[in-house]
């Protein structure tokens, strides 16, 4: 499966910039049009996350004088990362707990308090005690053990 996102560097500006990989063109803010196949793409990722902190990485290395290997990275090792990425277009609080807690039973089994909390982390939101709170007062996740849950 190919990446949705690459990282490419402007030949123009030397500047590591964020594209969309399908793309076969993108606009670098210094006005160049990068042809985006033509360029070697240093890094591919799904993750529009991800890709911010490469890009954001790959300017500070070129900034220090550093050169940028291609990296064959594709997705997060972390699974509360790659659950993230997946309900990150969920809209509403309660469509998006149930929706964490489907992600991460299909992922790892069973999840509990630490792993809705980096979930949540990822996200930007806090309270994962809230959540977990709201999800079991709904039935919509039941405890398999002492503070491990799966979807119901």
């Amino acid at each position: 499966m190919i990446s949705k996102y690459g990282l490419v560097i402007c030949p123009a500006c030397g500047k590591a910039r964020g594209v969309i990989a399908s793309r076969k063109t993108s606009s670098c803010p210094c006005g160049r049009q990068v042809k985006i196949r033509k360029s070697m793409i240093k890094f591919r990722t799904d993750s529009p996350i991800e890709l911010a902190e490469m890009v954001a990485q790959a300017n500070a290395q070129l900034a220090s004088g550093k050169k940028l290997r291609r990296s064959k990275t594709r997705a997060s090792s972390d699974p509360c990362v790659r659950v993230a990425q997946r309900v990150m277009s969920v809209s509403g609080s309660s469509e998006r707990a149930e929706a964490i807690a489907r992600e991460l039973t299909d992922e790892i089994g069973d999840f509990g308090l630490e792993e809705m909390r980096r979930v949540l982390e990822v996200l930007g939101r806090n309270n994962p005690e809230d959540v977990m709170t709201k999800l079991k007062e709904g039935s919509l996740i039941y405890e398999i053990s002492e503070g491990r849950f799966r979807i119901a």
